[in-house]
């Protein structure tokens, strides 16, 4: 495997952590906590993974308040 493949590989598995953490947040504060970890902003977010900002979107704002109505 040359150095490149690694790089790859990476890449591959910090993007999966990234989407792992997003659909596992409860609530949008911790996706801001996360994309804040990753130096993403909610504008990133929207425009660079429309399917995570989907699933975060789905999200209570704050830990103790009922996710927004679908």
């Amino acid at each position: 495997m040359n150095e490149q493949d690694s790089e790859s590989l990476d890449s591959l598995r910090e993007s999966s952590a990234f989407d792992l953490a997003i659909r596992t947040a409860e609530c949008m504060a911790d996706v801001r906590v996360i994309l804040h970890d990753y130096g993403l902003s909610e504008e990133d977010l929207l425009n660079r993974f429309p399917a995570l900002a989907k699933v975060a979107l789905r999200l209570p704002d704050g830990p103790d308040e009922a996710p927004p109505p679908a």
